[in-house]
């Protein structure tokens, strides 16, 4: 991890739980894995704080911990990934709010402040399930977070908002079940199934290379099973969930796995005596999960799919247009059902070619975008029909290559030809009409995508309507040409927004996203971006034409640039200076002389990416650094104004001076922590799609 990432991690947690807290995430990101005597050393804390600090950080997902036995000492680690997300919670809460309604929102804002919560807990906190003793709840049940209060008439109304909302939540991924895995780090994690495996397969001693083989498949069957959260084993960490109303009419939980038992492992350790926001620091024999409910977590991972696909369709609004955009939007909704993680599992995609991870991955037909995409006002204005008679084809339309013909006993027949190829010979493309009908394999080189899908058919009787003309179909038959029409323009772009999977017998027709591909595109395009902004448009030519080309010297880079050599090493020298531009030193000899050595200029997309990034990070760290100078600066403004006395009347309770010291204090923070979050756009691009 690097110096600026943990500087921006130790200010975030800082700022969210306070100096106590800080402290012992500080000793753990800073000197790693440490037991409890560790941080009594490292933090001079006492006991009580330190206990009282590794409760917070593990409730909220920002410290790891292991044991590898009830015997052996705890050892904890900080999760700096979790930290940073804190930096997402607003994003999180608005993409949840805009696809599933306030309600879910507010549960989601609920689970983000206490880290991970049963089920019970969670009800209670909406005053669903009577009070229990077992943990404090979210909320006071008074007052809700989403603005709901709980009196006896709006019970049954919040009672069924509450269980439809979490229905859906955990049937779109945005809330997992927690495990044991959920509190170890990969590394712990792997060693765990490790030896559970070799355990369940009795495997001992030294293995075979077929059993080494089965041995890895099942690991990471078993890690890809835990992360999913859709193990149901011993190992996972929940208990009988609460029972629901009896006129509930809901189905079972999607993500709420089997908790006919539980083996109690580990039922002593400091790690579950959790609660809600803050455990009480109680003993260990009195605390119990009986009847909590199963445990709950956001997931993040699924969060930041949907943000990936945000960002995807912005980028083709931006390239080509709001219709399409819609469709691709549609299309990632689709899609977003099956996707659990931007970066795929080590092992998934293992031995597979690009084209098979595309055809083996996620794919949506083109019917049920189309079913989708009902209303034409959303297809309105994305491609355009013009009269077949109003268009010339001749510049556009090759002819068509005749097949060679043979006899038996293998002689060339010239100019002889079948009756397909006379017809088709009379054929012509009318305004991009696309059918069901396929081409000979024959006749399209390279069959191998939506291309082969065009269909070259004869002009009819001048006097008779196009079939691309809309007013001559359905609504239903206008809405499916106008969505596949937008499909392939997708597929058609140079960024290859969509992949065609050809129809094979009785499967249809579909469309599959590369996405390591965007997301590699969307990277170069930032870094595009940033390199315009500091040095230039020359700068950008210079990197294109290094990316293309690969290595080169100032005299090749100069031809092909059309920059004369005074501009064009100005620039190298800067971008080389900032880390963005790598030289390389070729000697002709073994003196190894300046003067008889070939340097050449190279760009490195991958070490460019990280140094941009380390860079945000340093900036996202000094904007927070900044807003809390400003906001110690007129602490005691901010104190007087958020009394609850002075709340809403400020104008008549604050003076002149105040009010405006206070108007200027908010436009600052506002104005970083826009700045903030934009980096975070930045971040999220470079780092996690």
């Amino acid at each position: 991890m690097s110096q600026h990432a943990t500087e921006l991690c130790l200010l975030l947690v800082d700022d969210v739980y306070g100096e106590l807290t800080s402290r012992a995430f500080s000793a753990l990101i800073c000197y790693g894995r440490l037991s409890i005597a560790g941080l009594l050393h490292y933090t001079g804390l006492t006991p009580r704080q330190v206990k009282h600090s590794l409760a917070v950080l593990i409730q909220q997902h920002l410290a790891l911990w292991y044991a590898a036995s009830d015997e052996t000492a705890t050892y904890y680690e900080a999760n700096w990934t979790s930290a940073y997300a804190l930096l997402r919670s607003g994003k999180f809460v608005r993409i949840v709010e805009e696809r599933l309604g306030s309600f879910a929102g507010g549960i989601v804002s609920n689970m983000l402040l206490s880290g991970h919560a049963s089920t019970r807990d969670l009800a209670q906190a909406y005053d669903i399930v009577p009070p229990t003793d077992s943990g404090a709840a979210l909320n006071e049940p008074a007052v809700l977070t989403n603005g709901h209060t709980s009196n006896e008439d709006s019970k049954p109304h919040i009672a069924e908002s509450f269980h439809s909302s979490l229905h859906t939540l955990l049937d779109r991924g945005f809330l997992s079940s927690v495990h044991e895995s959920y509190f170890r780090s990969d590394a712990d994690n792997r060693s765990e199934a490790e030896a559970l495996m070799r355990r369940i397969k009795n495997f001992e001693g030294e293995l075979k290379a077929d059993q080494k083989r089965e041995l890895a498949e099942a690991i990471e069957e078993k890690l890809l099973e835990w992360k999913s959260g859709s193990s149901a084993d011993d190992d996972t960490f929940t208990v009988t969930p609460f029972e629901k109303p009896v006129n509930s009419r809901k189905r079972k939980w999607k993500g709420e796995p089997d908790l006919a038992h539980d083996t109690g492992k580990r039922q002593r350790s400091d790690a579950q005596n959790i609660k809600m926001v803050i455990p009480s620091l109680e003993d260990e024999e009195n605390s119990s999960h009986q009847d909590n409910g199963a445990t709950l977590s956001v997931n993040y991972d699924k969060l930041v799919v949907v943000a990936r696909n945000e960002k995807l369709v912005r980028l083709v609004e931006e390239r080509i247009g709001q219709a399409t955009s819609r469709v691709y939007a549609e299309v990632l909704r689709h899609l977003e059902k099956k996707i659990k993680f931007c970066v795929p599992s080590k092992g998934e995609s293992d031995g597979l070619t690009e084209e098979d991870n595309i055809v083996l991955g996620p794919k949506v037909s083109t019917a049920e975008i189309a079913a989708a995409m009902a209303n034409l006002e959303d297809l309105a204005g994305g491609i355009g029909l013009a009269d077949p008679s109003m268009i010339n084809l001749d510049p556009i339309i090759h002819p068509r290559k005749k097949r060679r013909r043979f006899n038996m006993n293998g002689e060339h027949l010239n100019g002889e030809t079948s009756e397909t190829e006379e017809d088709d010979s009379d054929t012509e493309l009318q305004n991009g009409n696309i059918t069901d009908v396929e081409i000979d394999s024959d006749d399209a080189k390279g069959d191998d995508g939506y291309k082969s899908e065009i269909k070259v058919e004869k002009d009819g009787d001048e006097n008779q309507e196009s079939p691309n003309t809309l007013s001559s179909l359905s609504n239903a038959q206008s809405c499916h040409f106008l969505t596949r029409q937008n499909l392939f323009l997708l597929a058609e772009h140079p960024y290859n927004f969509l992949s065609f999977i050809r129809r094979s017998g009785s499967t249809p027709e579909s469309w599959a996203v590369n996405f390591t591909a965007l997301v590699s595109q969307l990277r170069l395009i930032e870094l595009e971006n940033i390199i315009t902004t500091r040095y230039g448009v020359e700068a950008l030519r210079i990197i294109r034409i290094l990316q293309e080309k690969g290595k080169l010297d100032e005299k090749a880079i100069s031809t092909f640039a059309l920059m004369n050599q005074k501009t064009m090493r100005s620039i190298l020298t800067t971008m080389h200076e900032a880390g963005h531009l790598d030289l390389q030193e070729v000697p002709r000899d073994n003196a190894r002389q300046p003067a008889r050595t070939i340097f050449l200029w190279f760009f490195d997309p991958e070490r460019c990416r990280q140094k941009i990034l380390e860079e945000t990070y340093k900036t996202m760290a000094r904007c927070m650094q900044r807003a809390k100078a400003e906001r110690e600066a007129v602490q005691s403004v901010i104190d007087k104004a958020s009394r609850t006395d002075v709340v809403g009347k400020e104008d008549e309770l604050l003076g002149l001076d105040e009010r405006t010291t206070l108007g200027a204090w908010r436009e600052k923070e506002e104005r970083l922590l826009g700045e903030i979050g934009r980096l975070d756009d930045l971040v999220a691009v470079l780092r996690d799609f």
